[in-house]
């Protein structure tokens, strides 16, 4: 019984011995944070994606006032959230949030796809990529599966019949449905009110490409030869606008024959 109480004793001693010593090492080792990371982190929108280049906002936040990270890294708060900073840290606001928002180049749904097989297989675009594409004939279309749709932290992508469809007012452009689309189909784009895009990716020739998909790029030059500002151009048998030539006139949108060039309005 001594020995038992004995024991006791020990295990006592000992675990206030080791509480102390912690204690002691937590208040000398312990680094001060600046307050102003914590008036940082609550001016940023607690999203968390990640489009800054740093694994969380208070991630971001610490590289701005310990580092002096450009105030302006924030791309979903935007120029009212990066003068807010600014205010924190007594600089001088200047420069600015390029907004950009998540752009789908592929206009075509489930019913406008022509078929190779049936898949049966995990329902991923991912998955479904490794297979050779799954059910979809084009080689460069989107899958359907909506990836880009679960991944997206702001509820700006909603899936039509098998095609992801961007909310602009909504996104944010942190960059998550283009970092989880294996066919690197979506992408970032600066929008201005209106804007002509072409909704293609696919490189094959015009008849190959007519085969697959009704809304796919055939490579036949409308655009290009009735482009008043020559913002057009053909490249590996697929259409391109210039978006600094591009005088939103229109006409390669009214003269294309599939469709494949559409108007995206920015705001």
């Amino acid at each position: 019984m001594s020995l038992v109480f004995l024991s006791i004793v020990s295990m006592g001693v000992l675990s206030a011995f080791f509480a102390i010593m912690l204690s002691v090492a937590h208040k000398r080792l312990k680094v001060e944070e600046d307050p102003r990371i914590e008036k940082v982190v609550e001016v940023l929108p607690g999203a968390n994606c990640g489009a800054c280049g740093f694994a969380s906002c208070h991630a971001l936040a610490e590289a701005i006032v310990r580092e002096g990270v450009n105030p302006f890294s924030c791309v979903v708060g935007g120029k009212n959230t990066a003068e807010a900073i600014c205010q924190i840290l007594g600089i001088k606001s200047e420069g600015e949030v390029e907004k950009k928002v998540a752009f789908v180049r592929c206009g075509a749904d489930s019913s406008e796809r022509a078929k190779k097989a049936v898949y049966q297989g995990v329902t991923t675009c991912r998955a479904a990529n490794l297979v050779m594409g799954a059910e979809s004939a084009c080689s460069y279309g989107c899958l359907g599966f909506g990836d880009c749709k679960n991944v997206c932290p702001f509820d700006a992508i909603r899936m039509v019949n098998g095609l992801p469809h961007i909310d602009i007012l909504r996104c944010t452009g942190c960059g998550k449905c283009v970092e989880v689309c294996p066919r690197n189909i979506i992408t970032l784009e600066s929008f201005n009110d209106i804007n002509y895009r072409v909704k293609c990716s696919s490189l094959d020739k015009g008849k190959k490409a007519r085969e697959v998909c009704a809304k796919s790029c055939i490579a036949c030059g409308r655009c290009v030869k009735s482009c008043p500002y020559q913002a057009c151009s053909l490249e590996n048998n697929l259409a391109h606008i210039d978006p600094l030539n591009c005088q939103v006139c229109g006409v390669c949108s009214i003269v294309c024959p599939t469709g494949a060039i559409v108007e995206i309005r920015g705001k």
